[in-house]
């Protein structure tokens, strides 16, 4: 059975371990907790007890939970929804800077630390996502670069940064546009293939263990797909420089003429 801490409310006390449980990876994002009837068994309480540590996870935005399905993880930590919900009021250019410098770091120590198992998922991840594009689903070619994104955050190693990353939203903004069956790949076919590219270039650089060569290309991705997105302007938008004008030489201070 599960150590309650003394001192403190019971159903804060389990809360406490489940929180913990769930940071250590016992229950990863996206899977079910025990029913509240096994809970409360295991821990050796009421099942109203259970129910309040579980009601204040929810509203911490670790679970969610469904009618007819049950209470599910959607976060290890508090970290990443209390991000979301301060970003929610922050403008889109400082949400936007903020992912870039995550994809930017997140690439780089995946290229150090990502494992073989890690590069595989890249490259599996990297052709769900031609596959999406090339039968044109758009909704699932946004998934599978979804999954892509993450799995490059899971093989940097470093869980707080994963965290950062979710809490700011991912790429879900890059994205929107492309969440609905509607969507004409063909007809975004020249920006989905620079950004594609992009993402080629990123897990050739992984694969290679280049660091500096992989942040490169996270930062070109991840401004190709805002200008997709519509967030800033395409390099093909781009004023060109203009030269400058070269000041016109002054000729020297002439001596003043001699009073005549």
């Amino acid at each position: 059975m599960p150590r309650l801490a003394p001192n403190v409310p019971l159903s804060e006390r389990i809360a406490i371990q489940l929180r913990q449980r769930i940071a250590e990876g016992e229950f990863p994002v996206g899977t079910l907790l025990p029913t509240e009837v096994d809970l409360a068994r295991e821990f050796d309480v009421s099942r109203g007890c259970v129910r309040e540590a579980v009601r204040s996870l929810v509203h911490a935005g670790m679970l969610g939970a469904r009618a007819g399905y049950g209470t599910f993880v959607v976060a290890t930590s508090d970290l990443a929804p209390a991000l979301a919900r301060r970003l929610e009021h922050d403008r889109i250019a400082d949400v936007l800077e903020v992912r870039l410098l995550l994809e930017r770091e997140g690439a780089r120590l995946a290229a150090t630390r990502a494992t073989p198992g890690q590069r595989e998922v890249l490259a599996e991840a990297l052709a769900e996502r031609a596959t999406a594009r090339d039968t044109g689903d758009a909704p699932a070619y946004a998934e599978a670069d979804r999954r892509f994104h993450r799995a490059i955050f899971e093989a940097s190693g470093n869980v707080l940064l994963a965290e950062l990353y979710r809490g700011a939203g991912g790429n879900d903004q890059a994205l929107l546009h492309l969440d609905s069956p509607d969507v004409d790949l063909d007809a975004l076919a020249d920006d989905i293939a620079r950004i594609d590219a992009t993402h080629v270039e990123l897990v050739a650089a992984i694969e290679a263990r280049d660091p500096d060569r992989a942040a490169d290309a996270a930062e070109r991705m991840v401004h190709v797909a805002h200008a997709q997105a519509g967030f800033e302007p395409s390099q093909d938008d781009q004023p060109t420089a203009q030269p400058t004008a070269q000041p016109t030489a002054q000729p020297a201070d002439q001596p003043e003429e001699n009073a005549r």
